[in-house]
């Protein structure tokens, strides 16, 4: 994390909030089907940062594994919060942890952001950021596609006022591109 920049506190908001938060990120990592060991470790060290009870927790994990037959009274509960950009972000970048976005998980996240208000535009751009920060993670000189995908990116969160909160993942596969895109975050400046 870029040093001096302040960063806002997830512990500032009630137990249910950060579980529900949670839920609806283990939904996506229910949306497969399968929950490898990369999407479990990212979920313990999120519940870790939440500060999440023993039965919060448990609850997290149980959706991990079985899904939610209705995601809907959570969606309404998050709605009416300033969360619901870092929640669409941070339920992106569990579906990316494995390097691919799997129709499935295309498709809840579509319908989440949907029910969350998110303007379909606004989608696309932070989909196509979570796909090209991956693939620029993976390139020495990344291609001028990616590098205008994540500006455009930076450009609505900040338009959007967005908070980066130090558990998001700007690019969930590679841990040292999602510090250096963490860095480049809190030094733009919008257009």
């Amino acid at each position: 994390m870029a040093s001096g920049a302040k960063t806002p506190d997830i512990g500032s908001y009630s137990w249910q909030k950060r579980r529900d938060y949670l839920l609806m990120i283990a939904a996506v990592a229910a949306a497969d089907g399968t929950l490898p060991p990369e999407e479990l470790e990212l979920l313990h060290n999120w519940m870790e940062s939440f500060k999440l009870s023993p039965k919060a927790s448990e609850e997290v994990l149980e959706v991990a594994r079985k899904g939610l037959d209705t995601l809907e009274p959570i969606e309404q509960r998050l709605a009416k919060t300033d969360l619901v950009f870092s929640l669409i972000l941070d339920m992106m970048g569990m579906a990316m942890v494995d390097g691919v976005l799997q129709d499935k998980e295309i498709t809840l996240l579509g319908e989440v952001a949907s029910r969350l208000q998110i303007d379909p535009v606004d989608f696309s751009i932070l989909i196509e950021f979570v796909h090209s920060a991956h693939q620029a993670s993976l390139l020495h000189n990344p291609e001028p596609l990616y590098e205008h995908n994540i500006q455009s990116a930076f450009q609505l969160l900040r338009k959007r006022k967005v908070r980066l909160f130090p558990h998001t993942l700007l690019c969930a596969t590679s841990p040292s591109y999602d510090e250096q895109l963490k860095a480049r975050w809190f030094s733009f400046k919008p257009r």
